[in-house]
């Protein structure tokens, strides 16, 4: 009796282990082959059921019966298996249900047979009813096998452990359970054993591929990704000759890939030599190609190729991706339309209310030179004054505002630009140094408006300025440019406050305006000066957003 207690205990294992992983498996079902997965493993609790009770001592009968369990997993487990093969490689919208009835066919017989005892179970485990549920199943695991090795030949490097995996749970059970000295009886308590055995090492496997992402990450196959992409891709030898396309590049260029493989790109796709006159092979470049239709519109497209290296880095070919920007192409003009119109309608109202402000301040002016300085009258028409004053304020800022963001970023000299400002500072008696050499920014064109901005922020709040200070330095890789007067500053308080909108006690826009513009760009702005010691602004302007001129007249990238 003790003699069957190790195949027992090794029973039991293989039960506990199968369970688990159908437990966690049914827990991951959305995923793909998730759900055959599932019904394998649940084979594979019938299976090891059916053998490890065979090995009891419990009597013919019962042997029988368990032999007949054990057909009924096999007939579960097979089909099973290819399902999940089909879904897991990426092949479940053309084969599964055919591989899986396929794979079924015979093992499905089989346990019919078996049950209805219309062929004893002895004769199916023997001549040429086992041959051919044998040959069933070789032909199961010799597809299965083929199908996870060319994934993992074709699978980036994330995936491969998973692949290799589930790989080894398709090849240990099969290969061993299925070879000459194990096929003899299933009956028999070596062969069932040593069944047992593997089927456990198989399963602890597929647990291993549970660990490595199963179900988590499923790969996704070449014909996933690649034929389901929106824009089109064509992938070209060193010669720019076409290798091969996606499905929705064969639409654009209405041809088949296999029609097409091994001609010149140019062949086929309309200025693609203007493209390739501006790629040298190293970096991506990018053309935009826009084509009348017969129907008279127009399609826009967007070419941009770059090149594929090896390990060498040697270019081996080049990757070509062609994107229909025509929906792009006719909302940016919608929108350009729209904003023309409005940017019209916008200078029309402006230059009428500034008529009118001006008719206000000179009449206002005239009311303010005959007006009693001791008269409430004349804080009524100071007030007016003050008021027409900020309403043209805001009308600039509304200008500057309109023009924001919409022009192309220029370099721009920093020198210059704060030089150009500094005509308000002339006005006022008040001194402007600039150290900035010859240091460029790219920026938006209403960049010089940022100094115009600082240096009347300084003169209408600084308290009698005197001097003001332009200087530009290297800091943590990145160029800070100094603006910073002699004043009475920025009380600590109010650093962050003086950048919004409508702060302070007049327009409220100069500094809030100031900063939408170097943002605009990526630049930031700061105050960090001292109270007591003048105002300091700090404008942060990133690595790529500034440059030397060269003193030759060319520009040092």
């Amino acid at each position: 009796m003790y003699t069957y207690i190790p195949g027992t205990l090794v029973m039991i294992a293989s039960l506990v282990i199968a369970s688990v992983i159908a437990g966690v498996s049914w827990k991951r079902r959305d995923a793909a082959g998730a759900r055959a997965f599932f019904v394998f493993t649940l084979g594979v609790l019938v299976w090891s059921l059916g053998e490890g009770s065979a090995l009891l001592p419990l009597g013919p009968d019962w042997q029988v019966f368990w032999v007949k369990a054990a057909f009924v997993g096999i007939a579960v487990l097979v089909p099973a298996w290819m399902a999940f093969v089909m879904q897991y490689t990426g092949k479940e919208r053309t084969v599964t249900l055919v591989a899986t009835i396929a794979a079924a066919v015979v093992p499905a017989a089989a346990a019919v047979l078996s049950l209805s005892e219309s062929v004893p179970v002895t004769e199916l485990m023997e001549g040429t009813p086992y041959l051919l549920v044998m040959a069933s199943v070789y032909l199961v695991v010799i597809i299965s096998v083929i199908f996870l090795v060319a994934m993992l030949l074709a699978a980036p490097a994330t995936y491969r452990r998973q692949i290799g995996f589930v790989l080894m749970g398709a090849l240990i059970p099969w290969v061993v359970v299925l070879s000459p000295p194990f096929t003899t009886s299933l009956l028999e308590p070596t062969a069932s054993w040593c069944v047992l055995c593997i089927m456990t090492a198989a399963l602890a496997a597929t647990a291993g591929a549970l660990k490595a992402g199963l179900f988590g990450t499923i790969p996704l196959s070449k014909d996933r990704y690649f034929n389901n992409l929106t824009d089109g891709i064509f992938v070209l030898d060193p010669q720019f000759r076409l290798v091969e396309a996606n499905r929705k590049g064969e639409e654009m260029v209405r041809h088949h890939s296999e029609e097409l493989t091994g001609l010149p790109a140019a062949e086929f796709i309309n200025h693609f030599p203007e493209l390739q006159k501006g790629y040298e092979g190293e970096y991506e470049a990018t053309y935009i190609q826009s084509m009348k239709k017969p129907d008279g519109s127009t399609e826009h497209f967007e070419l941009r190729i770059s090149p594929i290296t090896d390990w060498c880095s040697r270019t081996t070919g080049h990757f070509l991706l062609v994107r229909d920007i025509s929906r792009l192409k006719e909302t940016e003009d919608a929108l350009r339309t729209a904003h023309k119109k409005v940017s019209i309608l916008s200078e029309i109202s402006q230059h009428d209310i500034k008529n009118q402000l001006e008719v206000i301040a000179g009449y206002g002016g005239v009311l303010d030179d005959i007006t009693p300085d001791d008269s409430d009258q004349k804080i009524y028409v100071r007030r007016i004054l003050d008021a027409s004053e900020i309403i043209a304020e805001h009308i600039a800022a509304a200008r500057d505002c309109r023009d924001l963001g919409i022009r192309t970023p220029e370099w721009q000299s920093v020198a210059e630009g704060a030089a150009r400002a500094g005509r308000i500072l002339e006005n006022h008696g008040v001194a402007l140094e600039v150290e900035a050499g010859d240091l460029e920014i790219h920026a938006d064109p209403l960049f010089e408006k940022v100094f115009y901005n600082l240096y009347e922020n300084a003169i209408r709040h600084g308290g009698g300025i005197t001097t003001m200070r332009v200087s530009a330095s290297d800091a943590g890789g990145q160029v800070v440019i100094v603006v910073e007067d002699d004043g009475r500053g920025v009380a600590t308080s109010e650093k962050e406050k003086i950048f919004e909108r409508e702060y302070g006690s007049h327009s409220g826009l100069g500094l809030f305006l100031t900063r939408e513009i170097l943002s605009a760009t990526g630049i930031s702005i700061r105050e960090c000066g001292v109270p007591g010691k003048g105002a300091r602004f700090e404008i942060l302007v990133p690595p790529e957003r500034s440059r030397r001129a060269d003193p030759a007249g060319e520009d040092a990238g």
